[in-house]
């Protein structure tokens, strides 16, 4: 009997923390959409995330849940960049060098090897005749910046989940 007490006592307080954690992320989020956080809020400790949140995720709020201008601030400010990019970030490129033709090589890039600015801003996109295209796949969004009569073509990957995030980046370039 007091087992069983002792036991309904544990699950109790476990669906009061595990409720009190979701309504502080709730809130995070209420927060963050009204304007500049005071201090970072704290990600319930119950779930993993499906994308692993860049570390510095939380000192950066969301720009926006429009994508249209959230795009336009993640190209433009380097520290939204490093805000919402997922760590470490999964990069295709193309060796042009393997034998006996080019192949596709992945890697996943954190620390030293993952560099800022990821995409350059819209006034090198201009000044480099860059063309910028998007496309929507499963809710996640596709940038493609392209050098038309060139072989330059670089694909950026957003997942949305409580801001938009740069998962994945593709150089097709040769």
């Amino acid at each position: 009997m007091i087992r069983r007490k002792l036991k309904s006592m544990k699950r109790n307080q476990w669906l009061l923390l595990s409720s009190l954690l979701a309504s502080l992320a709730l809130a995070g989020c209420e927060v963050a959409s009204k304007g500049p956080p005071t201090a970072p809020a704290a990600a319930p400790a119950t779930t993993a995330p499906a994308v692993a949140p860049a570390k510095a995720a939380t000192a950066i709020a969301c720009p926006s849940q429009d994508f249209e201008v959230f795009l336009k601030a993640f190209a433009d400010d380097v520290e939204v960049q490093k805000a919402h990019t997922q760590r470490p970030l999964q990069s295709e490129s193309v060796d042009p060098t393997a034998d006996p033709e080019p192949k596709q090589v992945t890697a996943m890039l954190d620390g030293d090897a993952l560099t800022f600015p990821v995409m350059p801003n819209s006034q090198t996109q201009k000044n480099d005749g860059l063309v910028l295209s998007q496309t929507e796949v499963n809710g996640d969004k596709q940038v493609m910046l392209a050098k038309p009569d060139t072989d330059y073509q670089l694909s950026f990957f957003f997942r949305k989940g409580e801001c938009w995030t740069l998962y994945r980046k593709r150089d097709d370039s040769l």
